[in-house]
Formats: C-alpha cells, sequence, structure tokens
C-alpha cells in the first residue's frame, strides 16, 4: 500500500434484470476486492445542485492500484479499517479521470456520490 492511502474498499458493478412484476432486480458482482484508496469530501457545483443532488456531499477518491476499468454507476464500499468513517458505506461513481502517466505510478481518480439504499432486502 502505498503511503497516505489510507481506507480499504471493493468495486461492485450491478446489473438489472427484470422480476415477474416488471421491476428491476440489482445483482451485484465484487469486481475489486481490494482497492485501497484516499477519500476526501467534495463541495458539490452549483450545476448539480440544481439538477436535484438531495445529499450535498460529493467525494473525491485517489484509487490504487489504478490499473482497473470501471464505469460509471460503479459503487465503491469502505470495508477497513475498522476506526474508518466509510467502513460499510457505499459510493456511486460518477467521474472516473486516470492519469496519463505511464511509469510505476498507477492510480486512479474518482468522484462519487453518497449511495443509500432504501432496502437492503432486495440485494442479490
Amino acid at each position: 500500500m502505498t503511503a497516505g492511502l489510507l481506507h480499504t474498499g471493493r468495486i461492485w458493478r450491478f446489473t438489472y434484470s427484470d422480476d415477474s412484476v416488471g421491476g428491476a432486480l440489482p445483482t451485484g458482482t465484487v469486481i475489486y476486492p481490494q482497492v485501497f484508496a484516499r477519500i476526501f469530501t467534495e463541495k458539490p457545483t452549483l450545476a448539480i445542485l440544481e439538477q436535484g443532488l438531495e445529499v450535498p456531499e460529493m467525494f473525491s477518491a485517489i484509487l490504487e492500484p489504478g490499473n482497473f476499468i470501471l464505469q460509471h454507476n460503479d459503487q465503491f464500499e469502505g470495508i477497513g479499517p475498522n476506526i474508518s468513517p466509510y467502513i460499510g458505506k457505499r459510493f456511486r461513481i460518477i467521474s472516473i479521470q486516470t492519469p496519463s502517466m505511464i511509469d510505476s505510478r498507477h492510480y486512479t481518480r474518482i468522484v462519487m456520490r453518497r449511495l443509500e439504499i432504501a432496502n437492503s432486502n432486495l440485494l442479490q
């Protein structure tokens, strides 16, 4: 782990299939089980607030290793350390920036927002 990457997490990717009554049933898969991160609280822009973002907390994170393939709406879940304020919390990735460096400094910067699940019994 690189110095300063204080949090450990995993990356989830969800797919949605139709259920018997026409609703969507999410099914998640952990695509990266061990990701080191440094998480920062950000201020949302006025444009995002005007679009109806209800929770004004935005977060950015630097992830390592940076050689993963992420998609928008993937989720980051904090799993450690035990004293982390983000343990057990999920964030939806809304922006992905990869560096242009081709040397050993591989990392990925993401912007995310806090994800709150209304009913966790529906997750597969």
